[in-house]
């Protein structure tokens, strides 16, 4: 799986946690919400902890990415 910014991409800030078989999941940043029809929560735990701790670095791609 890897997370990554789109570019050019919507507002509030948010990063993409894709699967190996191409499902995503988008997470906000500022309340870490996850919206996915397709992701199951267990399938990204691991994900959505590196998030969480590295939040600021995240936004910070995502602002320099999308300004």
């Amino acid at each position: 799986m890897t997370i990554r910014v789109n570019v050019p991409d919507h507002r509030p800030a948010h990063v993409h946690i894709v699967l190996a078989d191409r499902r995503d999941a988008l997470v906000y940043l500022d309340t870490l919400e996850v919206v996915s029809r397709t992701v199951r929560f267990a399938e990204i735990t691991e994900a959505l902890a590196w998030i969480a701790e590295n939040r600021e670095a995240a936004r910070k791609v995502f602002e320099e990415c999308n300004p």
